[in-house]
Formats: C-alpha cells, structure tokens, sequence
C-alpha cells in the first residue's frame, strides 16, 4: 500500500516519537540548482534537480533576454514546462520552494543553448 504525503504526515504526527525526527530537515546539496531543457520549437520541458533546502518546489518562472518573467506549470514530478519561443536568448530562473523561499538565477543559459544541455544556478541556503 501506498500513502499520500498528507496521509503519511497525518500518521507521523500522531506518533511524536517519530515526528521529532521528520519534522522538517533542510537538504544539503552540493553545487547549485540544476536545470536540465528539453522540448521543441516553442514547447519548453526543464527538469529541475538537486534542490537544497526544503528539497520540493512550488513555483518556477522563466525570463529570457526579450521577455519579463514568465510563470511555468508544473508537468510532473520537479518537471516544468512553458510554451514560449525563448530560443537565442540567455535564461534566467526563478525557483521557490514549499516553505517560501525563493532564489533567483539570472543567466544560467547563455543564448545559444540547446535541447538536451543542463545548467547550474544558484542555490538554497541549507
């Protein structure tokens, strides 16, 4: 059987014992945040990994060099997309995790970046 995450945190905090270890650890990871593109033409797919902090994201927008910041929607998993022709232009990310906090990268992709190729930005402090 499987369990939900509220379902699970629901039958943790009914065992104190246990909960006090679970309760909220922050992830430690090395290097920044990493974001894998992929897609074609306008429809942009980025896999965002190795996510410190509070480990889970709950926003991402996207700005190029010719636009503002563009919110994406989530996929699946950590997987966001967007329709937007953002080709030749460097990319920069916002990312905000599920407690709140948010970390700005600016130009993670230089403008000729391609499909296939990942970058790193900045992190959540830990």
């Amino acid at each position: 059987m499987r369990l939900g995450h509220q379902e699970f945190r629901r039958i943790l905090i009914s065992m104190p014992e246990i909960w006090h270890f679970v309760d909220r650890i922050n992830c430690r990871k090395k290097g920044g945040i990493w974001f894998s593109i992929d897609g074609a033409g306008v429809f942009l797919s980025v896999l965002i990994h190795n996510v410190a902090g509070a480990g889970d994201i709950s926003a991402v927008k996207i700005k190029g060099s010719r636009t503002g910041w563009l919110p994406m929607n989530r996929n699946w998993g950590q997987n966001w997309h967007i329709n937007a022709d953002l080709k030749n232009q460097p990319l920069s990310f916002e990312v905000t995790s599920s407690d709140g906090l948010t970390v700005t990268s600016y130009n993670v992709a230089p403008k000729d970046w391609n499909f296939g190729q990942t970058f790193e930005g900045k992190q959540f402090q830990s």
